[in-house]
């Protein structure tokens, strides 16, 4: 019988290395942050141990322990009260924008450290979908207009990557047409380009308080 014999290049930890075709640093990470408007927050959330959502003060703290450690990329997520939220999604792109302002807040302390933005509705909506609804019905293209308009406060305020995750059809395209007209060429876009219809999503559903309020989200994103 002949066959390779593969066992000869895992044998030792100085050979694992010689052959490893995926290494892994910590310049190489990016540490998701839920963020709250606030003073002084730091709560755990429920069911997400040593998981917190913080408000912008504490984040900058958490920022300084993560350079320490030689990671200086962070993915911000809203979190806002139900009564800050209406069918628009408003709160995502008005001026003042929660998450706007805390990247404001970072560059100005940490202007070393990458900044990714998630950009989605369903955070900011009073319903918890990911788009704005016209007769009942998820209206593609009026979202991908609103998704644009937040993506450029991020932008505008000095975000290094937005982040489209709402699963809208030519969200992209619609971003990256605004961000150049307002001399924004510069802004990376991150695109979510799979995103399932799938409770494993539950506990990020509670962490960042955006669960439908109603139906389901099987309409725009994938069948899992």
């Amino acid at each position: 019988m002949s066959f390779e014999r593969f066992h000869q290049y895992r044998a030792t930890p100085e050979i694992r290395e010689k052959y490893a075709e995926v290494r892994l640093s910590a310049d190489q990470f990016i540490v998701p942050f839920f963020v709250v408007e606030g003073h002084q927050i730091k709560q755990e959330i429920p069911g997400l141990q040593q998981v917190f959502h913080l408000s912008a003060d504490r984040l900058l703290n958490e920022i300084n322990l993560l350079k320490s450690r030689g990671i200086n990329k962070v993915m911000l997520f809203g979190v806002l009260e139900n009564s800050q939220k209406d069918e628009e999604a408003t709160a995502a792109y008005q001026q003042g924008a929660l998450i706007a302002s805390v990247v404001e807040k970072i560059k100005q302390t940490h202007p070393d450290v990458w900044v990714y933005t998630d950009v989605c509705l369903c955070g900011y909506a009073s319903h918890g979908h990911c788009g704005v609804f016209t007769d009942d019905k998820l209206n593609n293209d009026k979202t991908i207009q609103l998704l644009a308009k937040m993506a450029l406060a991020h932008a505008a305020a000095g975000a290094d990557f937005v982040c489209p995750s709402a699963m809208m059809d030519g969200q992209v395209y619609a971003i990256r047409q605004l961000l150049n007209d307002k001399s924004l060429a510069h802004t990376k876009i991150l695109g979510y380009s799979a995103k399932f219809q799938s409770s494993f999503y539950d506990p990020f559903r509670g962490a960042a308080n955006s669960a439908p309020r109603f139906g389901d989200r099987k309409t725009y994103q994938m069948d899992y």
